[in-house]
């Protein structure tokens, strides 16, 4: 390939790259903001919040999102930080779907990073 189109290439490929990584980042603040907030209210209501006041580097979004997408079965009853059965009780659909909207655009944006970095 000449280096003309090489560059063309690469130069798409980090606009693309951009692009994803905005889309990953906004996911995961609408997301907070419209999925995780509620829930935690309904978890407070009924006195079953046992998360919301311990946060790492973001990984009380990721515990959500991640209980919300996968099946309650994986996880079991004893779990920690939330129960999985109760969440998906009080989730609703638009939950499950920004859950899925978060965690899939981080997905994708990791594999086109490492497969980017590769072609370089």
């Amino acid at each position: 390939m000449p280096d003309a189109e090489l560059n063309n290439t690469l130069d798409f490929a980090t606009i693309f790259g951009i692009l994803l990584m905005f889309n990953a980042a906004a996911s995961w603040l609408v997301f907070a903001q419209l999925g995780m907030r509620p829930l935690e209210k309904k978890l407070r209501a009924i006195n079953k919040d046992t998360i919301s006041q311990w946060d790492g580097p973001g990984w009380r979004v990721v515990t959500y999102a991640i209980k919300l997408i996968l099946p309650a079965s994986i996880w079991g009853e004893h779990t920690m930080f939330i129960d999985p059965y109760l969440l998906k009780q009080l989730s609703t659909q638009r939950d499950r779907l920004l859950a899925a909207w978060m965690m899939g655009s981080w997905l994708i944006f990791i594999v086109f990073s490492v497969v980017y970095v590769e072609l370089l």
